[in-house]
């Protein structure tokens, strides 16, 4: 076992919607137990009452708080010897970095420097302009193999943890998944043949709102793949590998893919279809015409993306894998206005399912539906089609590995999640499995963890980042009238099974 320490302090970096709704409550419920304390909160100059207002205020948290200015990628030399100095002063252990993706890497090069332990946000990192650019494209793999450097050399001089917070992989129900796939590995020595994935956020942004709203943007030239996107490239991976038959896995593998931007987003529904719908009211919120539109969106990020990724093993073909991820699909949005907060309501509805083929040993579809963007409400559990907790397990299986004729079997939420998780009765489950992952991070951070039972460190992160980064080089390729098929590794070399 680690060492066990007396106190775990960290730092949050960044103090924006995410962090406000699930590491604020996280750590203030950790420290009830542990001996944690919330050191400082870092956020931007145009965030200080709101931070303050939360932090202070609302969790009654007696952290320093500092607000600066914006950078871009290189971290000014004041800010970082003032942080690096606090570091030592305070006695820091870790931090979470939950800032604007763009900055995530160089938030994460500091700590590493500072021999911290990260939580950082996904995605790893993301680029201005990765819808255009094959150098930004490209960059979002060289800023996962910089890192991983980094944090490599680090452990030869301290022994730290890089998590990040894929929360999917804390989730039971996906867990429980996981055991059926592998359970059938076992005995019939079948990998994952095909896998679909589908993911929606129900977020309907007008026209208008695409070019001013800075929080999950299109307007910096990247979108959905780097937003909720990179959880279902990890979700992906994971369960493929679940199988667990390491001579079978896929050593490479070719990606194509295709992009609704933001410019398609207005032909399909038209500033007429907009006042047809809400009157003149509409031209309240107009700021630009369809017209003008066209020009300021030209190169802006992925709205609604598809991909086939074709997994191979010495150059022939093993498995497909199907993504389609789309932020326009079916939301409860019938207002002008936005609310303030983007990040839960504003009419944003979750919809997302799985179908998972195990050759023809083993089918498993995974449907979550959510129909109200009400996930606050009281109302229990709601584990049912359409509440905030939906999610039901498939399972199909041949006779000659199920014993009988009861295929198919359908188990419920609340066959699959433990007590404590029931105990949270009108909590999203998936934030529960959010505090999961601040919870295994703070008890590392305290010796009461070993490292090797963590969930979500950066070295099992490689093959989301390539998937990531290997769909946006096919968009530009396409965009670029070029063959747009992407040739990429699948995970490090050095893993594959001769």
């Amino acid at each position: 076992m680690k060492n066990s320490r007396e106190r775990a302090s960290i730092i949050i970096i960044g103090c924006g919607p995410h962090a406000r709704r699930i590491y604020l409550p996280a750590i203030k419920k950790l420290m009830e137990n542990l001996s944690l304390q919330l050191t400082l909160v870092i956020d931007l100059k145009s965030k200080e009452s709101l931070v303050r207002a939360v932090v202070v205020e609302q969790w009654k948290m007696e952290s320093e708080m500092w607000f600066i200015d914006p950078f871009d990628e290189i971290m000014p030399e004041e800010l970082d010897h003032k942080l690096s100095s606090f570091v030592l002063e305070k006695g820091v252990t870790g931090v979470i970095i939950a800032t604007e993706p763009l900055v995530h890497r160089t938030y994460a090069e500091w700590a590493l420097r500072n021999q911290l332990n990260v939580l950082i946000d996904k995605p790893i990192s993301a680029r201005t302009d990765s819808t255009t650019k094959i150098s930004s494209a490209d960059g979002i793999m060289e800023d996962y193999h910089l890192l991983f450097e980094q944090y490599q050399k680090l452990q030869q001089k301290k022994q730290t943890v890089f998590i990040v917070n894929s929360q999917r992989r804390y989730h039971s129900g996906f867990q429980f998944v996981e055991q059926q796939l592998k359970e059938i590995g076992k005995r019939t020595n079948c990998p994952i043949t095909f896998i679909q994935s589908y993911h929606s956020d129900g977020q309907w942004r007008f026209p208008s709102e695409i070019v001013t709203q800075d929080y999950h943007p299109y307007c910096l030239g990247y979108g959905k793949a780097s937003h909720s996107g990179y959880h279902i490239f990890d979700t992906l991976y994971r369960l493929y590998k679940s199988a667990g038959i390491q001579n079978k896995i896929a050593d490479s593998m070719e990606i194509v893919s295709s992009f609704v931007q933001p410019n398609g987003f207005i032909k399909q529904f038209s500033e007429s279809d907009y006042v047809s719908l809400f009157g003149d009211r509409y031209n309240a919120v107009k700021q630009w015409n369809d017209d003008q539109l066209q020009g300021i969106y030209q190169d802006y990020g992925e709205i609604d993306l598809s991909a086939v990724v074709t997994l191979l093993k010495d150059e022939e073909a093993i498995a497909n894998l199907s993504i389609n991820l789309i932020h326009n699909g079916y939301a409860c949005r019938t207002w002008l206005e936005p609310g303030e907060d983007l990040y839960k309501g504003n009419g944003r509805v979750k919809h997302e399912n799985y179908n998972i083929q195990q050759g023809p040993f083993q089918n498993i579809q995974i449907h979550s539906y959510q129909a109200t963007d009400k996930h606050d409400e009281l109302n229990g559990l709601e584990d049912s089609l359409g509440g905030k907790n939906h999610f039901d397990i498939y399972v199909f299986r041949n006779p000659l590995v199920d014993g009988t004729s009861g295929s198919p079997k359908v188990y419920k939420l609340t066959e699959v999640f433990s007590g404590e998780e029931m105990s949270t009765q009108s909590m999203l489950v998936m934030e529960h499995a959010k505090h999961q992952v601040v919870e295994e991070f703070v008890e590392y951070l305290l010796g009461k963890k070993e490292k090797s039972s963590l969930r979500s460190q950066i070295e099992d992160h490689i093959v989301p980042v390539q998937l990531m980064s290997g769909i946006y080089r096919s968009h530009i390729l396409r965009r670029n009238k070029s063959p747009c098929v992407v040739n990429s590794d699948f995970g490090f070399a050095a893993d594959r099974a001769p």
